[in-house]
């Protein structure tokens, strides 16, 4: 055992311990991917199955008749080796003889046990608000293309690996004109998207996510001028625009009470950690209609080697490793987390791209070099 008693070194105890707090927040996860499910396999890989489902009509039968035998939905079963995501930090003698953040700089208590038993907590933190952010992209990344992009870094640190797993999602839609124009039928764009959702899925959407770019062009357009200009507002009532923060993350434009939708506009950004650039989650002019919670987390096991070199399957959320190294004299904390994100259903969502495409004669096409600029492509 440790000499200091906040100083968890234990693999297993740090399970317990983070399984235990609370993880860190995101809107995208929480709200489109709220289900977490560990995996029983323990060979990294996780089976997902998912479906669309149909709206069948029950047959007639003749009087005294029998009922008619009718199809189950189908689905499909895909095996995906789930990705590793691992972020670590160092700590060494120089780290913990330096005074730390908010400590005293001349009459300091604190000794170097304690410096890295609060550099190991802090750390900590940092490393699972990592892995959220990683998941917060995966999400993104899901709900505007259908697929997530695995760019990773291979066994030398150095070779970019890039792997991709795609689902069979069919939902990018073009605007019939570009929302910037205060004549654009946003309305309809919206209207046509969710009825579609409705008769596919047979759920009523209820929550428009959009990028940033978009609130602009919803209060600058002409019809929805109109509606909230109207002297009387109960004589037509389509729509409510009150815009405010809810969170440092999410910001609540209104409720277009005629589509009982609820519009929220989502401007988070994260640093790129191949190319180092800033870059938003979802991109400025996209809008996301689509029934909350329509996914799944699933998570894998981690394979890890333990302070006395033998090899250690653990199937959890997260996975934190600590190893010494004596003669280097510094102590590592590493964060596994083997994760992916399902959709339950490929009908409950779609993505509409707000700047529209005139020239194209196929309004339901949308490719990923039109949202993908900011995203790596």
């Amino acid at each position: 055992m440790p000499q200091n008693p906040w100083l968890i070194t234990d693999t297993f105890q740090l399970v317990q311990t983070i399984e235990r707090i609370k993880p860190p927040a995101s809107y995208l996860v929480d709200t489109w991917f709220p289900n977490q499910i560990t995996s029983t396999l323990t060979n990294g890989y996780i089976a997902v199955e998912y479906r669309k489902e149909g709206r069948l009509l029950a047959p007639f039968i003749s009087k005294g008749g029998r009922g008619v035998n009718v199809n189950r939905g189908g689905s499909r079963i895909n095996l995906y080796k789930a990705p590793l995501a691992g972020a670590r930090r160092v700590i060494g003698l120089g780290d913990i003889e330096l005074r730390q953040f908010g400590e005293l700089p001349v009459f300091s208590t604190m000794t170097a046990e304690q410096r890295a038993a609060k550099m190991q907590a802090d750390d900590l933190t940092d490393l699972r608000r990592m892995i959220k952010n990683t998941q917060s992209k995966m999400a993104a990344d899901i709900l505007q293309f259908g697929k997530t992009t695995i760019r990773g870094y291979a066994d030398d640190g150095v070779t970019i690996e890039t792997d991709e797993i795609k689902f069979d999602w069919n939902g990018k839609v073009n605007a019939s004109s570009d929302w910037a124009n205060p004549t654009a039928d946003i309305y309809g764009d919206i209207k046509a998207v969710s009825e579609r959702i409705q008769e596919d899925s047979g759920f009523i959407p209820t929550l428009m996510l959009c990028g940033k770019n978009v609130e602009k062009k919803l209060l600058n357009n002409e019809t929805i001028f109109k509606w909230l200009s109207i002297p009387n507002r109960e004589n037509l009532s389509m729509a409510t625009f009150s815009p405010h923060y809810t969170s440092p993350q999410a910001r609540f434009i209104g409720h277009i009470s005629a589509l009982n939708l609820e519009i929220i506009s989502y401007a988070e950004t994260y640093t790129d950690n191949i190319t180092g650039k800033v870059k938003p989650f979802l991109h400025p002019d996209v809008a996301i209609i689509g029934v909350p919670g329509i996914g799944r987390q699933l998570y894998g096991s981690v394979a890890y080697m333990n302070q006395a070199g033998a090899w250690q399957t653990i199937v959890a959320r997260e996975v934190p490793v600590y190893h010494a190294d004596y003669n280097a004299q510094q102590s590592s904390l590493t964060i596994f987390s083997r994760f992916l994100l399902v959709p339950e259903t490929m009908a409950d969502w779609a993505v509409i791209n707000t700047a529209g495409n005139s020239s194209s004669d196929d309004a339901e096409t949308i490719t990923d070099e039109d949202l993908d600029p900011l995203f790596g492509g």
